[in-house]
């Protein structure tokens, strides 16, 4: 319970999550029509996916309902129901169109908050009545929030809405230009708990919760409940002491922490550095902030202004710019699993280790390769702080990269969701299709590894050693591999050799292991309640 008003967040510091891993309890079955996809797909190793429907045109942003209902926006014309059961046997029909919102384009904008969805056009927010699970037409929606892009009929808004019903609505530039200044791409915050009888003004009302935000279409909540959103950069970068056009990999486009009301995040004054070596010796780094020179002037160095961290708020995490990413979602552990490639998991759902960790979506550009996959980008455990050292885990992409000369539409992610059995859902606008992704289940993956840890107990004389290595295994980054080393030489030559036969092949197993004893003391007790 956290707030005012006390809403509830998920506990992403919980040491041990539940793990589900009953064969019984867990959606094995498959759909009764096997669609194959329009490109074959390759996926993170110990991990299936398949086509959930390849009916619905230009699929894009979705979320899925507290009934593990989808609601997906086609296009910018249709709203689209999918009923889908555990076996991901769907059933579709079109419940909003562009008719019923004055002949408005829709936006990437959808979100639910209480009995009520929430969808975005390019200028207004709209308000309907839902109840989850509902499968039949939207009706008697109204404008609850207007004038939000007035000049820019095809702007593809979003909106985000927290627990505490705080709206978050962005306001965002196409194209930057010399005239752009930092108010041309805000997010502002509106109290949806109590919308005014007339709705609101974008202009007028509301609160300025970040400036120099060009985010279009790609935000959401962490464990938390902070923002986070990812911010697209101008489509060229061009400066003269540094050879020029420098956006293809020398630019990053950001994700960002929105966490503090009021900060300025950079755009369109400043960018971010993914990797300029190749263009200046000036080159300091991933994430270091430069100035845009298309806004110099005699009085102001630029570059001095955005690199003091007091001016300018510098990003979370740098991402190549010519990946295009266009969703970031929050894994919050539900139906989470744990194991190794080994042992597969002991559900269908996403690593318990991934919780409130960011996945993100790289859309990229049709007969370009960059992007188009799914990624995980990875946190320390220790203060939850983004890894920019560790490369990012590819978890869903086509097998054959994007190329101009390609027959058939690129996979390009543009929405993701996880169901209520940690199955994570894609769609590929492109392509038309929307994907499920499951972890491969093993139903003796629990036992697998509590035997491992079983052996690993029997060969130590202290079991706490055995939790300090998973400690060290598992923040990696912060010790000392020196003192690492000399510590594993002062151990019995017998232990080690026993240590070496379960030791796991990464940090994740090491967790796993420790979590699955937790949860198999959970079933056991589950059990003995049952025979009474």
């Amino acid at each position: 319970m956290v707030g005012d008003f006390g809403a509830l967040v998920p506990d992403a510091s919980a040491e041990h999550p539940l793990v589900v891993s009953r064969a019984e309890d867990q959606p094995l079955c498959h759909p009764t029509i096997t669609i194959p996809p329009s490109r074959a797909i390759k996926t993170l190793e110990g991990y299936q996916s398949y086509v959930l429907t390849n009916e619905i045109s230009n699929p894009k942003h979705f979320i899925l309902d507290h009934a593990n209902h989808i609601l997906v926006v086609s296009g910018t014309d249709a709203l689209y129901s999918i009923r889908m059961d555990e076996c991901g046997n769907t059933n579709i029909k079109l419940i909003l169109s562009s008719n019923q919102l004055n002949g408005l384009s829709l936006g990437n904008g959808l979100s639910q908050y209480g009995k009520k969805i929430y969808v975005s056009t390019s200028n207004s927010i709209w308000e309907f009545d839902y109840s989850d699970g509902q499968h039949t037409e939207l009706s008697n929606g109204f404008i609850v929030l207007d004038n939000i892009n007035p000049d820019d009929i095809n702007a593809q808004l979003d909106i985000a809405i927290d627990p505490f019903g705080n709206a978050f609505v962005p306001r965002s530039v196409r194209q930057a230009d010399e005239n752009t200044v930092a108010g041309d791409a805000i997010i502002k915050r509106f109290d949806f708990r109590h919308i005014p009888k007339d709705g609101y003004d974008y202009e007028r009302d509301g609160t300025v919760h970040a400036s120099g935000t060009n985010s279009r279409g790609a935000m959401a909540f962490d464990a938390q409940a902070r923002l986070w959103g990812i911010e697209s950069t101008s489509n060229t970068i061009s400066r003269d002491d540094m050879q020029g056009d420098i956006f293809n990999g020398g630019v990053a486009e950001d994700i960002n922490l929105y966490e503090n009301t009021g900060s300025y995040y950079g755009f369109p004054y400043c960018f971010t550095e993914y990797n300029l070596q190749k263009y200046t010796e000036k080159a300091t780094g991933k994430g270091s902030q430069w100035g845009n020179h298309l806004y110099s002037n005699s009085t102001v160095d630029m570059d001095k202004y955005c690199q003091n961290s007091n001016e300018n708020h510098g990003p979370s995490i740098p991402i190549p710019s010519n990946v295009h990413a266009s969703g970031i979602h929050f894994y919050m552990g539900t139906f989470c699993s744990v194991g190794n490639a080994d042992t597969q998991g002991t559900s269908v759902g996403l690593p318990c280790s991934w919780t409130d960790t960011p996945i993100v979506t790289y859309h990229g550009i049709e007969g370009e390769s960059a992007g188009h996959n799914v990624v995980h980008l990875p946190l320390k455990d220790l203060g939850h702080q983004p890894q920019w050292d560790k490369m990012e885990e590819v978890l869903f992409e086509s097998k054959e990269p994007c190329t101009p000369h390609d027959q058939t539409a690129c996979i390009s992610p543009a929405g993701l969701g996880i169901d209520s059995f940690g199955r994570m859902i894609i769609s590929s606008d492109t392509s038309g299709e929307i994907f499920l992704m499951h972890r491969v289940y093993n139903s003796h993956a629990a036992k697998e590894l509590t035997d491992k840890m079983d052996r690993q107990d029997e060969g130590s004389d202290d079991s706490s050693d055995y939790q300090d290595e998973e400690e060290e295994s598992a923040v990696e980054e912060e010790i000392d591999p020196d003192e690492d080393s000399q510590e594993n030489n002062e151990e019995e030559e017998g232990e080690e050799e026993e240590v070496e036969e379960v030791e796991v092949e990464d940090a994740e197993e090491v967790e796993d292991a420790e979590e699955v004893e937790d949860a198999e003391d959970a079933e056991e007790d589950a059990e003995t309640e049952s025979n009474y």
